[in-house]
């Protein structure tokens, strides 16, 4: 806007010919060229053989909401048992993870909002892709094609076992911001759900052949369950937030394996 003022005085000043019309439109005349300012949309027009618009956004946009939904969440994933533990035992031992190497990637592509209070509260949505990297911690093979998740334990030594699940997540969030030095930069916080659905499923082995890294995998649903939904929250400063979603769903299909809940927690940087 300072630009657009410098360039406007200039040209008054050279031509010496300016007319104001009105309170918010002004016009200034350039040989057969004719200038007109309406402050009020803070819109530029250029009428000649040819006509420019320049618009420049309406500071009121500044007050409307806009949510922190798409963008890439990155971070680690797992799931916990019935007791709320990450201990595995018993009949789920086979699916102990190695958490450390148990990492999540989402890319939300498609965000929705509506504003409630301007800028300070509104509800998101949109969509998103999850890809769920289970980095199990054993030399397990799991089988799917069987009446429930089983597994039998191969005589290779794996150097990566993994199960692979991709989602379509649709979220719907309460989000909360406030504003901080002189409203130059914003907190955020949201909470709310988000369902799952899945799309894909396949298991990864990576295994040494005779001195060679071999890779196998194997496409089936494994008994996933095709449905998830669970419980989200973010908070933020600006476009950076860290995230946490806890499932209340169980990751398998009910009685075809054990009660495992999926959680995800890292960093989110929002578009």
């Amino acid at each position: 806007m300072k630009k657009l003022t410098v360039i406007l005085t200039a040209v008054f000043l050279a031509t010496g010919v300016f007319a104001q019309e009105k309170k918010d439109t002004s016009t200034i005349f350039i040989g057969k060229t004719k200038i007109i300012i309406i402050s009020e949309d803070e819109k530029v027009e250029f009428k000649d053989k040819d006509t420019i618009d320049i618009d420049i956004s309406d500071t009121t946009k500044c007050n409307k909401y806009n949510g922190h939904w798409a963008g890439i969440d990155l971070g680690l994933n797992g799931y916990l048992n019935n007791a709320n533990s990450m201990d595995l035992t018993g009949s789920g031992k086979f699916m102990s993870l190695n958490q450390a190497k148990s990492w999540t990637f989402s890319l939300n592509f498609a965000e929705f909002n509506i504003g409630i209070v301007k800028k300070y509260v509104g509800i998101t949505s949109g969509f998103g892709l999850q890809f769920n990297n289970y980095r199990l911690n054993s030399d397990n093979r799991l089988i799917g094609d069987s009446a429930d998740l089983t597994y039998f334990t191969d005589t290779i030594k794996y150097k990566k076992n993994k199960l692979l699940a991709t989602y379509l997540t649709l979220p719907l969030l309460l989000e909360f911001q406030l504003p901080v030095n002189h409203k130059k930069d914003w907190l955020h916080l949201s909470v709310g759900v988000v369902g799952a659905l899945r799309v894909g499923t396949h298991t990864k082995q990576v295994f040494d052949l005779n001195g060679n890294d071999n890779k196998e995998k194997q496409r089936d649903d494994f008994h996933l369950s095709p449905f998830q939904y669970g419980l989200t929250g973010r908070l933020g400063y600006n476009d950076m937030s860290v995230f946490v979603n806890y499932s209340l769903s169980s990751l398998l299909r009910n009685g075809e394996g054990p009660e495992l809940y999926p959680w995800s927690a890292g960093i989110s940087f929002s578009f």
